[in-house]
């Protein structure tokens, strides 16, 4: 399952709220570390630029401030990362 998640400092500082999940689910994180998911935002209101894409973002907790968008926005939203030239095309 490819997810969107948030490290919980930086969601924290960026004032999102969750709700904890029924079932408890255990992530590894960037750090090659098992955390267990602490909740969901569901549509957080992500924006770039002037398009407002809303995310279902899964909080778990470490040390570091990160937030890694995965391939269910991407498909979601019909976006290509464009490497070569440092773009990012989606449909809103």
């Amino acid at each position: 399952m490819q997810i969107s998640v948030c490290i919980k400092p930086l969601a924290v500082k960026l004032g999102l709220k969750w709700t904890k999940l029924t079932e408890a689910t255990n992530m590894v994180t960037v750090n090659d570390q098992k955390s267990p998911t602490l909740g969901i935002v569901e549509n957080a209101q992500f924006k770039i630029m002037d398009a407002l894409v809303p995310i279902n973002i899964h909080i778990v907790d470490s040390t570091k401030e990160e937030l890694l968008i995965g391939s269910n926005w991407f498909s979601k939203y019909k976006a290509d990362l464009i490497l070569t030239k440092n773009k990012l095309k989606f449909e809103v």
